[in-house]
């Protein structure tokens, strides 16, 4: 027996010994989990990250890698086949109301339009907030964002007014804005973002029947670029607004390179204006108070982000960086609107050198912030820009196939530094490349 309790001592020392392991395994991820929880709760608090980015990092932790990745696929394709579903059921409501308007009386047109768009709302709350189905509630509360829009023209028509007037956009913009905020969509901030910059182009336009009056859109479409990311930078500065700064800042990034560019055209000019502006333009007083609106919007939204104690730690640079930027973009706008200069040159050569500006400050920004959406514009347009100045260059100067070879080259050489740059700056961020395989 004295021979036999060695064989087992050892046998047993290892089961015991594997029991252990695994109970410490166990007991050490459990605490992981408690840590990771407990530090995403402070960082949710404190508005480094929100709520949704919060959730999927314990997802990802939880369930691993590959399983995430189908999760996330999967949720996508919930959220997109439900929009689809709300929509198709709003659009044939709607068609319904439409095909039967001129026998409903007005007060049961206004019964059926808002009493089902509080109805839509209604269910996605409960289906969002009560029942915890987040995605089909919210594709359902998106849907009722578009349906009070088209609730306002009905109305209005209903009531025989125009439906042509750019304030209904307003009112749209208006309605949805709240909602926004209080479900935290990020989907109908968007809309909101969208609603508003269409409307604000759409009023600019009805100040002049002028030519010349698209010059004055492009203005205000740059006074709104700046209003939107000044806006975005507020939002930043406050961490229960966080969750909605992107598609203030993005959108302010887009419309103001966007703009620019096409300003970069000297046909632009010509074909608006000829060779020589004879007067500076004359601005409508109604165009002046919707101008000092917006700009003043900007400047005042700049002044509050500078003022924050976290922006004021920064250094003198990374602090009048963006707001330089900001007030560039608003006399460039106030430059195009007015066309103090009697020649179109002077404005292309400004936009040329505003655009450069902007692209290569959307790429920095992106880099210094850690935000992909600003490098990613920023290289596109710098892309768009680098081919367009080479077409206009190289086609009457070389045969056409020539220049389209050494253009492809060219293009392509560009794409694969550009490549190698963007995975850099991936694993500087701390991300990994998702391969979209099939």
């Amino acid at each position: 027996m004295t021979e036999q309790i060695p064989d087992k001592e050892p046998e047993q020392i290892n089961e015991r010994s594997d029991a252990d392991t695994e109970v410490e395994i166990n007991s050490r991820s459990t605490a992981d989990q408690s840590w990771l929880k407990s530090r995403i709760g402070k960082w949710r608090e404190s508005g480094l990250i929100t709520d949704e980015q919060s959730q999927a990092i314990l997802d990802f932790e939880s369930t691993g890698t590959p399983r995430f990745r189908l999760g996330i696929r999967f949720n996508r394709l919930i959220v997109v086949l439900s929009t689809l579903g709300a929509v198709l059921i709003a659009a044939g409501l709607i068609s319904f109301v439409a095909a039967n308007w001129q026998g409903i009386p007005a007060m049961a047109k206004l019964f059926l339009l808002i009493g089902g768009n509080i109805l839509t709302y209604w269910a996605a709350y409960q289906l969002q907030f009560v029942r915890g189905y987040p995605r089909v509630g919210g594709a359902i509360m998106f849907t009722g964002a578009a349906w009070f829009g088209a609730n306002v023209f009905l109305v209005a028509q209903s009531y025989h007014l125009a439906t042509d007037n750019p304030d209904l956009l307003i009112w749209w913009f208006l309605g949805i804005l709240t909602l926004a905020y209080i479900t935290r969509s990020k989907a109908i901030t968007v809309m909101a973002v969208g609603i508003f910059t269409v409307g604000v182009a759409w009023k600019a336009a009805t100040q002049t029947d002028n030519v010349s009056g698209v010059l004055l859109v492009m203005g205000m479409l740059l006074f709104t670029a700046a209003a939107l990311y000044a806006i975005g930078m507020l939002h930043l500065r406050r961490g229960n607004l966080k969750f909605h700064a992107g598609p203030y800042l993005v959108s302010g990034v887009l419309l103001a390179i966007g703009m620019t560019y096409v300003l970069t055209f000297g046909d632009v000019f010509r074909g608006l204006l000829g060779e020589r502006v004879v007067d500076p333009q004359a601005l409508t007083g109604q165009y002046l108070v919707m101008a000092a609106m917006v700009s003043g919007i900007s400047v005042a939204a700049m002044v509050m982000a500078v003022r924050k104690p976290v922006y004021k730690r920064k250094t003198l640079i990374s602090r009048f960086a963006e707001p330089g930027v900001i007030a560039l973009v608003v006399g460039f706008g106030w430059f195009i609107a007015a066309l103090p200069l009697g020649s179109p040159g002077p404005y292309v050569i400004a936009s040329n050198l505003l655009l450069v500006v902007l692209i290569f400050g959307s790429i920095i920004l992106g880099i210094v912030n850690r935000r992909e959406a600003f490098v990613n514009v920023g290289i596109i347009f710098f892309v768009i820009d680098l081919a367009t100045r080479y077409i206009e260059l190289t086609v009457d100067m070389l045969e056409t196939s020539l220049a389209f070879i050494i253009g492809g080259l060219l293009l392509l050489g560009i794409g694969y530094g550009m490549e190698r740059a963007r995975r850099r700056l991936l694993r500087q961020f701390g991300m990994m490349e998702v391969s979209h395989d099939s």
